[in-house]
C-alpha cells in the first residue's frame, strides 16, 4: 500500500513504494521567488536566519506556490559560525551567489586557532534555528515532511580557513603541511554539526540532509583519510534518531560507491553522472537528483523533457527522489519550476 500522501518523500528515502514520485529542489526557497525578494528587500540574510517567524515563512512559500513533497529548513551551513567564536558576516547578499558572500574576519589557520573554537550548543546558541524549525512545523500542518540541514565538515572548514568563499588553497595545504590541524579542525566541525542536527530534528526536522558541497575538490586518498570517517559518524549520529539521512555533495560521481556505504539513506547526485548508472553503482541507497540547474533557465519545453528523460531513466525501482544536482539559480522563472513539478508529478508508468 502506498504511504500517505505526506509521507511520499520520507517513504522514498527508505526505498518504499510511493503514489507518485517525490520532487523537491535545493535552494526552493531562494531569489528566483518574487515572495523571497519581497521579505530580503526588508531584511539582511542573517537578520532573516535569525527570525523563527521569516524562517517560517519562506521555507513554506515554495510548498504553497509550486507544491513540492518536502520542505527544506531556510538557514544557512555556516549559522553556527558565530556560536564557535569566528566573526562571520554577510556582504550585500547570499553565500555563494556571485554578490559579496561570507565573509570571516577571523579565519582559522593555526592550531591555536582551532582550539580556540567552541562547540556550540544548539539550545543556547541557535535557538532561533531550533524555533524556526517548530514553526515551520505548525505552519506546514503535516502536508509535507521538513528536511534539517546542516553542513559537511569539509565545506564549512573551506569557508572557516580562507575566510569565506575564496577557494581551497589555504585548507587544502593545511591537510598536507599540518594535518594534525586538520584533524583536529574536521573533529571539532563534525562534533558541531552532529549537535545542530540532533537538536534539529528534536525540534521536529523529519530528515536530515548533510551538504558537503565542495567534496569534489579531494582525490580519494584525502577522502578516506580527512573525510570520510568525520561523514560516517555523522551518519550515524543521524541514524540513531530514526530520521532518513540524505548525503549531498558535487563533483563525486567518482567516489559513489564508498560514499553509498558511509551510513546514509539517500545519496544525491549531480548531473555528471546518468541517474541510471547512479543507481546501479550504489544499490544499496536510495537515489536524489539529478537534473542540471541550468536547464531551468532555458526554454520551459526544454527543462520539462530533460526532467521527464531522467525519470524515465531512474526506472521504478522504488528509491528515487527527483531532485536538483545543485540549487535553483537567481533568475530562474517561476513557472518552468511549476512545469517540471507538475510533469514529475504527473508522470506514470504505462
Amino acid at each position: 500500500m502506498a504511504p500517505p500522501m505526506s509521507h511520499r518523500f520520507l517513504a522514498a528515502c527508505r526505498k518504499q513504494p510511493v503514489d507518485r514520485l517525490p520532487v523537491w529542489m535545493m535552494r526552493q526557497a531562494g531569489r528566483y521567488q518574487p515572495s523571497y525578494r519581497a521579505v530580503r528587500e526588508k531584511v539582511g540574510f542573517l537578520e532573516l536566519c535569525r527570525s523563527p517567524e521569516l524562517i517560517a515563512q519562506v521555507t513554506v512559500a515554495p510548498i504553497d506556490e509550486f507544491g513540492f513533497d518536502a520542505a527544506i529548513l531556510f538557514s544557512d551551513i555556516l549559522v553556527h559560525l558565530p556560536a564557535m567564536g569566528l566573526d562571520l558576516t554577510f556582504e550585500k547578499g547570499e553565500k555563494g551567489k556571485g554578490d559579496g558572500g561570507p565573509k570571516i574576519a577571523n579565519p582559522v589557520r593555526t592550531r591555536a586557532d582551532v582550539d580556540a573554537l567552541r562547540v556550540p550548543e544548539p539550545k543556547k546558541d541557535l535557538p532561533y534555528v531550533l524555533d524556526g524549525v517548530r514553526a515551520i512545523r505548525t505552519a506546514l500542518q503535516d502536508r509535507v515532511p521538513l528536511i534539517g540541514f546542516v553542513g559537511g565538515p569539509f565545506t564549512v572548514a573551506s569557508y572557516a580557513v580562507e575566510g569565506g568563499s575564496q577557494g581551497f588553497t589555504r585548507l587544502k595545504t593545511m591537510l598536507y603541511a599540518e594535518p594534525r590541524t586538520a584533524h583536529a579542525l574536521f573533529e571539532k566541525l563534525t562534533r558541531a554539526a552532529i549537535v545542530q542536527i540532533e537538536e534539529q530534528i528534536a525540534a521536529g526536522a523529519q530528515a536530515a540532509q548533510i551538504f558537503e558541497s565542495w567534496l569534489g575538490e579531494l582525490d580519494r586518498a584525502d577522502l578516506e583519510e580527512f573525510a570520510f570517517p568525520y561523514l560516517a559518524r555523522i551518519a550515524e549520529a543521524v541514524k540513531r534518531t530514526g530520521v532518513p539521512s540524505i548525503f549531498f555533495s558535487t563533483g563525486t560521481t567518482s567516489h559513489l560507491e564508498p560514499i553509498s556505504k558511509l551510513g546514509y539513506d539517500v545519496v544525491s547526485v549531480d548531473w555528471r553522472i546518468p541517474i541510471d548508472e547512479a543507481r546501479r553503482r550504489a544499490p544499496g541507497v536510495a537515489i536524489q537528483g539529478n537534473l542540471d540547474s541550468t536547464l531551468l533557465l532555458g526554454p520551459k519545453q526544454v527543462a520539462v523533457e530533460r526532467a521527464l528523460s531522467i525519470v524515465r531513466a531512474a526506472g521504478r525501482e522504488p528509491g528515487y527522489i527527483f531532485n536538483l544536482g545543485h540549487g535553483i539559480q537567481p533568475g530562474t522563472p517561476t513557472e518552468t519550476v511549476k512545469a517540471v513539478v507538475d510533469a514529475v508529478h504527473a508522470f506514470a508508468w504505462k
